[in-house]
């Protein structure tokens, strides 16, 4: 079984080659025509084309094992996407906040100074206040 499959892909591929090289070697010979369904590709390379041409109703009327590992897939993402509270991202970010949390600390009294340095500025040097307007906010 085994050198049955070696011996067809090496068939397969000595028939490419030869192919291949016969394109390139006569170029105004027309295509041969192919018995490949146009939207099929001749073998899976990538791991798009292996999902697309698994024989997925067969698998699932036929091999009851595949169904309970979709089912368990399902419910285990569910578990872990809706039940489980802490997410490692979370776990992540509650790292990154205790590390830097003397540099949030900073830039947040930063800011409360920024604040009330730019109320003042502004009390004083306020280029939109007109004559005799009365002062607004404070808070």
């Amino acid at each position: 079984m085994v050198l049955s499959k070696v011996l067809g892909g090496a068939k397969w591929t000595a028939e490419t080659v030869v192919g291949a090289v016969r394109a390139v070697a006569n170029t105004k010979d027309p295509i041969p025509p192919t018995d490949l369904h146009p939207r099929m590709p001749a073998r899976p390379w990538t791991a798009q084309e292996y999902l697309r041409m698994w024989s997925w109703r067969h698998c699932w009327k036929y091999m009851p094992v595949f169904r309970f590992y979709i089912f368990s897939g399902i419910i285990v993402f569910a578990f872990f996407k809706f039940v489980v509270p802490l997410k490692p991202r979370h776990l992540v970010m509650y790292g990154r906040a205790r590390a830097n949390l003397d540099r949030h600390e900073a830039e947040h009294w930063y800011g409360v100074r920024q604040k009330k340095a730019d109320k003042e500025y502004f009390k004083k040097y306020n280029p939109l206040k007109k004559e005799g307007e009365v002062e607004v906010g404070g808070h």
